[in-house]
């Protein structure tokens, strides 16, 4: 097997020598940074410290659910990604640090956009958690507070539809914020896609994350079962709004 920097070559990112600076200046995500970083030396990818420990998040979310959420699922789509060899890539990743990929791509490269895309959504999705062990109340604040006004009327209308959404997806995936060319969207994807993989190779349209919400039962039901909706309704407690925040302001 050729070394990852061969690997690399071959699908089209060696050459995004300036990924952290042009990451630093669009979106502030540094976690997905890191993702690229990776990509551009022969080190492996890594699965990311959480900033909490595996119990701080409850009642919302369990400590077992944690542990095997991040130690066995995300783990899993890390240790994957690390085995793929590059003679089964033939098709470009154009910007690895949003795992921007064209579609459609050959069935034998849907192993490479499952586990690329797991790691780069639940490396987001534990940015934007974080714990209140208080059940304080949890509200977006400044800028994000009054985009989310003027998009949605209010914070409880945007709850509302983001909420249907999250638990109207059929079978397993995500629901997003997102910004897209100036303007907040609530979005759903499957499987391990995202908002920032293209329709085409053509495609020009910029999404950018603000939230994110695992959707698949893994994330929930050691807990709840096949209870989705109380999982989201829970989920409201734990958001980092002042990742979001971040991730909002410092989009284009």
């Amino acid at each position: 097997m050729n070394d990852r920097r061969d690997f690399f070559k071959k699908i089209g990112v060696l050459g995004l020598s300036s990924i952290a600076a042009k990451l630093s200046s669009n979106n502030k995500l540094e976690a997905i940074d890191s993702i690229a970083n990776h990509a551009n030396t022969n080190d492996a990818f890594t699965l990311p410290k959480l900033q909490f420990e595996y119990n701080a998040l409850a009642p919302f979310i369990d400590e077992q659910t944690m542990i095997v959420h991040h130690t066995k699922h995300h783990k899993g789509y890390v240790d994957k990604l690390n085995a793929i060899q590059s003679t089964e890539i033939n098709y470009k990743v154009d910007d690895i640090t949003k795992c921007r990929l064209i579609e459609p791509q050959p069935i034998g490269n849907i192993n490479l956009r499952n586990n690329l895309g797991g790691h780069v959504n639940h490396t987001l999705f534990w940015e934007l958690l974080k714990p209140n062990p208080k059940a304080e109340p949890n509200f977006p604040k400044t800028n994000l507070a009054e985009a989310i006004k003027i998009e949605f009327k209010s914070f409880e209308e945007f709850k509302k539809q983001f909420s249907e959404s999250a638990t109207k997806h059929f079978g397993s995936g995500w629901c997003w914020l997102i910004k897209q060319n100036g303007k907040l969207m609530i979005v759903t994807t499957p499987n391990q896609d995202n908002p920032f993989m293209r329709t085409s190779a053509t495609d020009k349209i910029k999404n950018e994350v603000v939230i994110a919400l695992d959707v698949w039962e893994h994330a929930y039901y050691l807990k709840y079962q096949n209870k989705r909706a109380d999982y989201i309704s829970n989920w409201w407690n734990i958001i980092n709004w002042e990742k979001a925040e971040t991730f909002y302001t410092n989009s284009k």
